[in-house]
């Protein structure tokens, strides 16, 4: 009828926005699995990369008024990798973070390097993930609880993609959600 017209075109405008960011981000998947290797290996900054991410996502963390707080080495931290890749990594942790985060709360960013290692560290004030929630974060398509409610966008792949992308590196990703603060540190290798 021609009172629901607006209503079921906004229905289907939001779906095909939804399918096509699911089709996006198969494509995304299905080429990161088909390189084993990573494609470019190169030097680059890795604080940098945080930095500009942190930026891009501005007016994601100003609208929930969140504090971010930064804790990075003085000079560059290089690392060897791809340099695209691990700026998805970055855009989906702090993309993330931010979604996840309570308003008012604060995201902390910081770099450590230990041995042959730049441990990157991205936590969030909000839910506590539950320990049967943490086990299956990085499974393709798998949605928390908590983020049904939250996060509508979402296809849940991108956990899945940091993780295939961390895997193509030899990197690690462990996660934790202890008393409201979850937090993911990931690994890469320093150059030099």
């Amino acid at each position: 009828p021609p009172e629901k017209e607006r209503e079921s075109l906004q229905v289907i405008s939001s779906e095909t926005r939804r399918l096509s960011r699911l089709v996006r981000r198969m494509l995304e998947l299905s080429r990161l699995q088909s390189s084993e290797r990573v494609a470019a290996q190169e030097q680059f900054d890795v604080a940098e990369v945080l930095l500009r991410v942190l930026v891009s996502l501005e007016s994601k963390i100003t609208e929930k008024d969140l504090d971010v707080q930064t804790q990075l080495p003085d000079g560059p931290v290089m690392v060897w990798g791809d340099p695209d890749a691990v700026t998805q990594v970055c855009y989906n942790l702090l993309d993330n973070a931010a979604k996840f985060a309570a308003p008012g709360t604060a995201i902390a960013v910081s770099i450590t390097t230990k041995g042959s290692k730049a441990y990157i560290s991205i936590k969030d004030q909000g839910e506590t993930i539950p320990p049967e929630e943490l086990s299956m974060i990085f499974d393709r398509f798998h949605k928390s609880d908590r983020s049904r409610s939250i996060d509508k966008e979402g296809v849940g792949l991108g956990l899945y993609i940091v993780k295939t992308i961390l895997n193509n590196h030899k990197e690690n990703i462990p996660v934790t959600s202890r008393d409201g603060v979850t937090e993911f540190i990931f690994t890469l290798t320093l150059a030099g």
